[in-house]
């Protein structure tokens, strides 16, 4: 072994005396091999002069002449290189002739390795070729058989989401129709005037809470400002409206921007979220739902100890709008909330299904009503009317921005039923839905918020009354010829309640005021009429 020390640089002397005892190992191996081989030649030349030596005596003794002597000395040392020679040469010999034996098996194994090779080289250069062959052939007809395979693929799965649609559509109407979504026409001064109702009841327009619609099917009353609406119509027209949007939506796989909590053990009466604290984990609504009752006052404790929780919005009260704004304006300001989710849900569903409500004014928010039976109930003829604004624009953008390709041309434009987060076709969430999400004008919550309770508080604000006697409503009753969509499902005492001339609250709303209203004397008794300065 080499020393790592002194072979770092060979031009440095040796720095340890094991390295140059190795070097010398050498020089006195070739000392020793020289030292013998003049012994050996001494030998050898002692022995031929003492065979001369005897030689001579034997010549000497038998008289020959010092001439013979003198020519058998060259001859012996002749023949003795002549030996040594044959034998260095055969031992070359021999080495060359095993070198040779050696380069000849390395020659046979590498012609054989070679031969190989060949072979191989042959078997692919011929399975080359047949790979080759006709391979613009073969590959435009696997094109055109994966081609083919993703079109039969392709129709496969837009058929079948046709029929998704259509079957969430079938489950919609249907649930429209269990639900008792009517619409009804009655005439008022202007004209005609369309009122909606759900299981009976009548759906209020949000900016008509305040007492300005007309009575509800199946009830004969009339409401005004002073008391608003009665407070169980309101509470039962949104909660109505409340299971029958969860309902529709699930069906259509939607989730919606507001989340609605329906009615559970823990809390009798639907409630809303805003759209930031939907959808957020249980533990993170630990708010006990005791505290959100509209009768209810949360102590301070629990205020502070659940502070940091979002707070659902009610959808239902217990008074009367104008007397919650007076006695509890915290209430009124989340049930006006709460109230304008629930509608700007369903003007987000709306806008989700392709329906184009006419402007885009928060006003149009207000009316859950005819937003309702547009999307669920409206004939066909005045859906597909209501889609085809939104249809021909949206395609006309669709033409601009995107690539004409196969999956382009085939996309399904916006309808009832299409547009989901529940399925990969026309996912909402997709940058199809996405684009399509983008073109739409709805006014935001805040927005709708703001207008809603800016009008609620100036008609309360502005309102005058006066006492109206029985016959001073008869020139106001005119019978009306109605008929709508589904007046065949409509019964005789729905239909004609809106042409009475009975004013009278009834008691199963619960109206505070009716005890009152009977124990008036004479020339007292009637309701108020309200004026707008």
């Amino acid at each position: 072994m080499s020393c790592d020390i002194c072979t770092r640089t060979q031009a440095s002397a040796f720095l340890c005396a094991t390295c140059a005892r190795n070097r010398l190992y050498q020089l006195r191996f070739d000392s020793a091999s020289v030292i013998l081989e003049r012994e050996y030649l001494g030998q050898q030349i002692e022995a031929a002069i003492n065979a001369d030596n005897e030689h001579e005596k034997c010549l000497s003794g038998r008289g020959n002449n010092s001439a013979e002597l003198e020519e058998g000395r060259p001859r012996l040392w002749t023949i003795q290189r002549i030996k040594n020679e044959q034998s260095r040469s055969a031992a070359r010999i021999e080495i060359v002739a095993n070198h040779i034996k050696s380069l000849q098996s390395r020659i046979k194994d590498k012609s054989l390795d070679i031969s190989q090779r060949k072979i191989k080289l042959t078997r692919q250069r011929s399975d080359s070729e047949s790979a080759l062959y006709q391979l613009s052939e073969r590959e435009s007809g696997m094109l055109s058989g994966i081609q083919n395979i993703i079109k039969r693929t392709d129709h496969l799965w837009h058929a079948n989401h046709t029929k998704t649609a259509e079957a969430r559509i079938f489950l919609c109407r249907e649930a429209a129709s269990l639900y008792g979504l009517r619409q009804n026409v009655r005439k008022n001064n202007n004209g005609m005037k369309e009122t909606y109702t759900i299981g009976g009841v009548g759906i209020l327009d949000l900016r008509e809470m305040n007492g300005k619609s007309l009575p509800y099917s199946g009830v004969k009353q009339f409401v005004n400002t002073h008391t608003g609406a009665a407070p169980d119509h309101i509470s039962t027209s949104f909660s109505y409206i409340a299971h029958i949007l969860v309902l529709v939506s699930n069906y259509l796989s939607l989730r919606l921007p507001a989340e609605i909590t329906l009615p559970h053990k823990d809390y009798p009466l639907p409630t809303i979220y805003t759209p930031s604290a939907s959808y957020l984990p249980q533990e993170l609504r630990a708010v006990p739902f005791s505290d959100q009752l509209p009768s209810s006052r949360p102590t301070s404790r629990t205020a502070l100890a659940h502070a940091s929780f979002p707070r659902p919005r009610p959808l239902c009260i217990d008074k009367s709008l104008p007397k919650l704004a007076k006695e509890d304006p915290g209430t009124y300001a989340l049930f006006i909330e709460g109230v304008t989710l629930l509608a700007w849900n369903v003007s987000w569903l709306c806008r989700s299904q392709g329906l184009n409500l006419g402007s885009d004014s928060w006003e149009d928010v207000c009316d859950i009503g005819k937003n309702l039976w547009q999307l669920l109930v409206a004939p066909p003829g005045q859906s597909s009317a209501l889609i085809a604004t939104r249809k021909g624009s949206y395609q006309t953008r669709a033409h601009k921005d995107f690539p004409r390709t196969m999956i382009q041309r085939t996309k399904s434009f916006p309808m009832l039923g299409h547009y989901s987060h529940g399925t990969a076709h026309s996912f909402l969430g997709a940058s199809e839905g996405t684009e399509f999400v983008r073109n739409w004008k709805l006014p935001s919550p805040t927005k709708v918020v703001d207008g809603l309770k800016s009008t609620l508080l100036g008609e309360m604000a502005s309102a005058e009354w006066e006492l109206l006697e029985e016959n001073e409503w008869d020139d106001s009753r005119q019978p009306v010829s109605h008929e709508s969509s589904h007046g065949s499902d409509l019964p005789h005492d729905d239909q004609s309640s809106y042409t009475s001339d009975t004013i009278t609250l009834a008691p199963k709303l619960g109206a505070p005021d009716a005890p009152a209203i009977a124990a008036r004397s004479k020339g007292t008794s009637g309701w108020t009429k309200l004026r707008h300065r």
